[in-house]
């Protein structure tokens, strides 16, 4: 009995041993990966001759804990996997094929791989942009070269049904000849209380306001913000609040700042600000905007310029103020995200084949290059299995 009861002490000992070591590891893998910041990242891109592009499909890389990217597969996904959209549980990944007409659905496995779970048409030509509904209940997509947005539901293994609600915007041409054909809009923003939709139209020189009903899928068109000709509205961030919206102006290198009335859906300008230094003479276009609310900066990038313009915010009145740009070492980014859990902000280099980080602190941060890949115009992050 006695030898028994020694043999069971040191069985127990052992074990003891073994969940102290595993709860140990647990806590320095939890260093490593700190709370919010994501561990992986999947990368859109172009990969057609029609575009020029040196992408091979979506990229995928492992980020350790020390911000460092290691590139762990490329998932052949068909032409130009640009814009993509992850749900919020990390479950399945959504790309539109740019210049095409259809939205690829993936599973995400522990790994990080993707498997196909299907695809589906959008009713239109060139979908550059998409959103979940507030509920994830739905995905939206825009048309560029069609001038529509369409929903379509999540089903319940994540892959998504057949469009439900096609909704064609005003068909307008604006004064830009190749640029602004009739409506081309680029992009779906929800205003913090899911009531609004909110669509730059750079064809037709608009920001549209459309309401969503979440149960039919189906889209209205309520009002819309007319901009000066040949402005082309691109991308718009809301504040966390709904109380004012800024508007990257494509054609014309502006960035626009306008009141947002959560109660009628309108938006009401305010303030115009040059994306450019007032001697850059080149052409250039403005593309993305990021907004960093809790340090009350506005961030938008410049192709041609090849640039990040970083802005204060007056937090109560939404007016823009001391600009300063830092180079991406690339003339086209095209793409601009804040990494989450960190003070980064990543810009993706389109024509340089790069990705590359900005310390958002400061004024004039240098861009360090983290990332070669092809064609790069989207990036979006999960966290991966410890």
């Amino acid at each position: 009995m006695d030898l028994m009861h020694c043999m069971y002490c040191r069985m127990s000992k052992v074990i003891i041993k073994f969940i102290q070591s595993q709860r140990q590891a647990m806590v320095s893998n939890a260093r490593l990966q700190p709370p919010g910041r994501p561990s992986r990242a999947y990368v859109g891109c172009r990969t057609t001759c029609e575009r020029n592009a040196r992408g091979r499909g979506i990229e995928v890389y492992e980020i350790d804990g020390d911000g460092r990217w290691t590139h762990a597969r490329t998932v052949v996904a068909g032409d130009n996997p640009s814009y993509l959209a992850i749900d919020s549980g990390g479950r399945c990944l959504h790309a539109v094929h740019g210049d095409g007409s259809t939205i690829s659905s993936f599973a995400i496995s522990p790994d990080g791989g993707l498997r196909p779970i299907g695809s589906r048409g959008t009713q239109g030509r060139n979908p550059v942009h998409l959103v979940f509904s507030p509920d994830g209940h739905w995905v939206l997509v825009v048309n560029y070269a069609t001038g529509s947005v369409v929903s379509l539901p999540v089903l319940d293994d994540g892959s998504l049904g057949e469009v439900a609600h096609c909704l064609a915007l005003p068909e307008r041409m604006g004064p830009h000849r190749s640029q602004q054909r009739g409506s081309h809009p680029h992009q779906l923003v929800f205003d913090p209380s899911g009531r609004w939709l909110l669509v730059p139209d750079k064809g037709a020189d608009a920001v549209h306001t459309l309401a969503f009903d979440e149960a039919s899928g189906s889209l209205s068109l309520v009002v819309s913000l007319d901009v000066a000709p040949g402005s082309g509205p691109r991308h718009l961030v809301l504040s966390p609040e709904g109380r004012h919206a800024w508007i990257v102006l494509e054609l014309s290198s502006q960035v626009l700042a306008a009141g947002f009335d959560a109660v009628t859906g309108r938006l009401a300008p305010f303030q115009h600000v040059p994306t450019v230094p007032e001697d850059f003479t080149e052409e250039n276009t403005a593309a993305g905007i990021v907004h960093l609310a809790q340090r009350n900066l506005l961030f938008i990038s410049n192709r041609g310029h090849g640039s990040v313009l970083r802005l204060a915010i007056d937090g109560r009145h939404g007016t823009l103020s001391a600009p300063s740009w830092t180079a991406t070492h690339g003339r086209v980014p095209r793409f601009i995200a804040a990494l989450p859990g960190s003070s980064m902000l990543l810009a993706a280099n389109e024509d340089a084949d790069t990705i590359v980080a900005l310390h958002c602190r400061e004024a004039h941060a240098l861009a360090q290059a983290i990332a070669q890949t092809g064609s790069p115009v989207c990036i979006a992050f999960t966290r991966g299995t410890p």
